[in-house]
């Protein structure tokens, strides 16, 4: 029998249809749990996938591993009979000849598979780990079955299965989004899915403080100490700037260790957009699902089975919503380890997953952080656990729910049914006193590096390409400005999934020569300030930080959408809200200002008094610590 052994650094949960344990699938005496590696191999997640192979007779396979192989381990691997090919990443020399190989496409979040492929792959990962894309490839090839490791034993699943699995999840989670268009709550699709959920994550938190190690830290006065802050990744958004503030923030105010925890950094590319500046200002920066702590994690993990504290918390774990239980355990043994005293969480994915670890570890003050409206909005980051799991959360003791906008609050509040005066606000925060408004030199130098000239009216924007800033309307806007303005030109930092359909508005309706879309610049300030007016058409805000920041150094802002954005301006001040989202409004709006000097002038004067006022930088951390303290009262 023909096999292809996947060997990845993170596992992820889920459970096999088939293992040959008895009972207790986490009893120590499990023949189905990870063998001991030998000695001579140098890397054990390796030799136990050899060895599990071996013992089911697994006689020829591939080995793949998405991280770079050391020579030593590529040598061990290729003199092995039994492995006809290795499965490699990137630029890692590991191709054989015949065609045997195949490579990890991480970008695509896929894999190349070879054309003669065999029956069955090993995958020391978990079922969150295979994408829709490696599932159908490995369909396509004609891959059978699936094997795989989970909390130190292996599974076996079909990949029809897998699939299936894959197709199920969508479309619940598009069952539970759509019944929400009728019902804050969900509807009766959502009410179903709370009762299973539910059920399966309160007996863990229950049962919380669990063991996830032997050794966790602690002060002077054997207590928890430092700050994390648990978040999906670094990229050039609004939330990730946030964190930024608030972990610097803190650290200067002598609070701490900070430590930011992220769970994916490097892959894909992009993610570390913010990492120089935490490492700058001397903050503590980890990867959850790193090369370098996969192996570290995977051997933990089989230690931990092999305790009687720790077979039961992976036992606990195994109740969880398959595609978070791995996460939970890697995150619960990182606090268990630090053991701080405050975990706070940064957007919907980060809140459940973070939020459950660190109930789980036992953490005194969990501080869940929603940056917009609620998921059931965004079917892209939609869990259809995700409102099961934050009522279950606000249910524990030391666990609070905050938001950045009081109309973000008064979502949340109504899709979890609880009252909207449980989620206090805390507004995003600028420091006002490290903005510098640039020169008139500056912008103006800004303007010719861009071929703008200087007696054109630029209008700008600064967001991500997706759905939800809708920046197709951003697009019709600018087309109906320019068809009014003649000397008006239009400059667009953000890049994403609509970045290819914004490009054939462009041409399609000859814009070519009057809008530009340029990547996320790390000069926001400089950006902001060379334009006379800046255009946000996003479906639903948090506090936008670009429309705060927009105004700090004195451009105003047109935007539209639901909320907390229009609790981002002074409305009449410093910019102008419109009410409908429809392009001839908006177009109209911006028309306005930019026949107005008078008004531009005032409103530029009036936006750095409003952001002090409002969106400050102490008043942001002091609302923050306030939070952090009030569990320890």
């Amino acid at each position: 029998m023909l096999a292809l052994v996947l060997v990845p650094f993170a596992p992820a949960h889920f459970r096999g249809d088939e293992s040959t344990a008895c009972g207790d699938p986490w009893v120590r005496t499990n023949t189905n749990s990870l063998p001991a590696p030998a000695p001579q191999t140098p890397d054990p997640r390796i030799a136990s996938a050899l060895d599990w192979c071996k013992r089911r007779g697994l006689r020829r396979f591939i080995l793949a591993a998405p991280f770079e192989l050391d020579p030593a381990t590529l040598a061990f691997v290729r003199m092995q009979s039994r492995v006809c090919g290795i499965l490699g990443w990137p630029g890692h020399q590991t191709v054989a000849a015949g065609g045997t190989d195949g490579v990890f496409l991480p970008d695509d979040s896929s894999w190349e598979l070879p054309r003669s492929c065999p029956r069955t792959l090993v995958f020391i990962d978990g079922r969150g780990a295979l994408t829709a894309r490696m599932i159908a490839a490995a369909l396509r090839r004609r891959v059978r079955n699936i094997v795989f490791a989970e909390g130190g034993y292996w599974r076996r699943r079909s990949v029809l299965a897998l699939a299936l699995g894959k197709l199920s999840s969508k479309l619940v989670g598009r069952c539970a989004t759509f019944s929400a268009g009728f019902s804050a709550g969900g509807g009766l699709c959502q009410s179903l899915l709370d009762v299973g959920y539910r059920r399966s994550m309160l007996p863990t938190l229950a049962a919380a403080p669990l063991a996830f190690g032997d050794s966790p830290s602690i002060d002077s006065r054997g207590l928890p100490s430092g700050i994390v802050l648990a978040c999906p990744t670094l990229v050039a958004g609004g939330a990730e700037r946030q964190i930024v503030n608030t972990a610097v923030g803190l650290h200067a105010l002598g609070l701490g260790p900070i430590t930011v925890l992220v769970a994916r950094l490097h892959n894909p590319p992009g993610n570390a957009f913010f990492l120089e500046h935490l490492l700058a200002a001397g903050i503590d920066v980890r990867e959850v699902r790193s090369a370098e702590t996969g192996l570290q994690r995977w051997l933990d993990t089989c230690r931990l089975a092999e305790t009687t504290e720790g077979a039961r918390t992976l036992s606990l774990l195994q109740r969880l919503p398959e595609a978070i239980r791995q996460e939970v355990l890697e995150l619960g043994a990182e606090f268990f380890t630090r053991n701080p005293a405050v975990v706070h969480c940064w957007l919907d994915y980060s809140n459940v997953r973070a939020g459950l670890a660190a109930v789980c570890a036992g953490v005194p003050r969990i501080l869940l952080s929603g940056r917009n409206v609620g998921p059931r909005h965004f079917c892209y980051i939609f869990e259809p656990f995700m409102r099961s799991a934050y009522r279950a959360l606000l249910g524990c003791p030391g666990v609070v729910l905050s938001n950045n906008s009081h109309g973000g609050a008064a979502d949340y509040a109504a899709w979890l049914g609880v009252e909207p005066e449980r989620i206090p606000v805390i507004y995003n925060g600028l420091d006002l006193a490290r903005m510098r408004r640039p020169t008139p030199q500056e912008v103006a130098r800004f303007r010719q590096d861009h071929d703008i000239a200087p007696d054109a009216l630029l209008v700008g924007g600064m967001f991500r390409l997706s759905s939800e800033k809708r920046p197709l309307l951003w697009l019709e806007v600018a087309a109906l400005v320019a068809n009014r303005q003649k000397d008006t030109v239009f400059l667009l930092f953000g890049e994403g999934s609509i970045g290819l359909a914004m490009q054939g508005f462009i041409d399609q309706h000859g814009l070519g020569g009057r809008v530009s879309i340029l990547p996320p610049t790390q000069h926001s300030a400089l950006a902001l300030a060379a334009f006379d007016v800046l255009l946000l058409t996003s479906q639903w805000e948090g506090t936008p930080n670009v429309a705060i920041e927009a105004q700090a150094v004195g451009t105003p802002v047109v935007l539209t959408g639901g909320g907390g954005a229009s609790e981002a301006l002074a409305a009449a001040r410093t910019g102008l809200f419109v009410e409908r989202a429809e392009a001839g409004a908006m177009a109209q709006a911006i028309l306005r200002l930019l026949a107005d000097d008078r008004q531009r002038l005032s409103m530029a004067a009036a936006g750095p008094a409003f952001v002090e006022a409002r969106f400050s930088m102490a008043k942001m951390l002091d609302t923050t610590r306030n939070l952090y303290e009030s569990a320890f009262r």
